[in-house]
């Protein structure tokens, strides 16, 4: 055998074996994800999610956190993003061109390519103050400096409509609202300079926990009378929002509430955009419900992650491969939400 032969019987196997690499790295998908900041809700499913898809289809899921859901829900509009954990209230705002988006004359039509897989409950929002405040109810933050989420952000503006419906009370007239990030609000909230902070989140939450571990705090609840103003009529009547209480002791001894308060309630959703390939839609809404056992060991607030809500508060359509797998296991499926392109 000659020197050529021998090198040749030598180095096939290897080149068999990279060829035989190369073709598997290139049937599988690289998809971009976009989720809020570490800790959320949103970022623990997501990471669920990202675990869950990776292990159980050939894609490989580029998460990027601390994202604004607005932001997310026009970069996937654009073809930017494959998925992101978005709200139904942005979803309203952009179809309309209202809200944020009352300046962007394209939003409308952008949002024709935005696409739902499911639908989640979030949790309620958590109106909390230090216990040594002074503050005992809303109408307490007069003069007050407060985080209620990040400018232009839709849970700020759910935030917003809350202080006013409860207190009549204006923004940078009647309290001064802290200008942050997620992160840079729940750290200002922890060293005391901000006096309350609003948020949505999980119930419990572990970014709550974290705080409440360090220092004694209330929750304010909404009264009665104000879901009957204006402002909470308003939002209210947003998708993806519902009453929802935080009850006593769910964060410990350190906080400080011996009764339930009543708050806003929101819904999410696992969003997408029109280009998604069907079969890869269909692939990622049926490994995410026959792994649902995953999502439940996570968190104890993905319990409330389930089939059966998987359509609730919905209000785009359907990515055309969710719509496949809904109809297959047997869901009935609103016309409204059906996509153009399964009519």
């Amino acid at each position: 055998m000659t020197i050529k032969s021998r090198l040749f019987t030598l180095f096939t196997p290897l080149l068999t074996a990279l060829v035989l690499l190369s073709g598997t790295a290139s049937a599988e998908r690289n998809l971009r994800m976009h989720t809020a900041q570490p800790g959320s809700s949103p970022y623990v499913f997501a990471v669920t999610l990202q675990s869950v898809l990776q292990k159980n289809l050939p894609v490989r899921i580029n998460l990027t956190s601390g994202m604004a859901s607005t932001r997310s829900t026009l970069d996937a509009a654009k073809g930017q993003v494959d998925l992101y954990v978005g709200s139904q209230s942005i979803n309203h705002f952009m179809s309309t061109g209202t809200g944020m988006f009352s300046q962007m004359d394209s939003a409308p039509e952008l949002f024709k390519h935005v696409r739902t897989i499911m639908s989640f409950p979030l949790g309620p929002y958590h109106i909390m103050v230090h216990d040594d405040s002074g503050i005992d109810a809303l109408k307490d933050i007069k003069g007050r400096r407060v985080f209620i989420g990040p400018p232009g952000g839709a849970a700020t503006l759910v935030a917003l409509s809350i202080i006013e419906g409860a207190t009549g009370y204006k923004a940078g007239k009647d309290y001064d609202m802290a200008r942050l990030d997620w992160n840079s609000g729940q750290q200002a909230f922890q060293d005391g300079q901000v006096d309350m902070y609003i948020g949505p989140t999980q119930l419990p939450s572990a970014s709550i926990e974290q705080l409440v571990m360090l220092q004694k705090v209330r929750f304010l609840g909404i009264p009665d009378e104000a879901f009957d103003s204006e402002p909470m009529k308003e939002v209210m009547s947003l998708p993806g929002r519902t009453v929802s209480e935080i009850p006593p002791g769910i964060y410990g001894a350190n906080q400080v509430n011996e009764k339930p308060v009543k708050t806003v309630g929101t819904w999410v959703t696992l969003g997408t955009q029109d280009q998604l390939d069907e079969e890869l839609g269909y692939q990622i809404t049926k490994t995410l419900f026959e792994n649902i056992d995953v999502f439940h060991d996570a968190a104890k607030f993905m319990s409330t992650v389930t089939l059966e809500n998987a359509l609730e508060q919905v209000n785009t359509p359907l990515q055309a491969g969710a719509l496949r797998y809904y109809r297959e296991v047997g869901l009935e499926i609103p016309d409204d939400i059906v996509p153009p392109e399964a009519r």
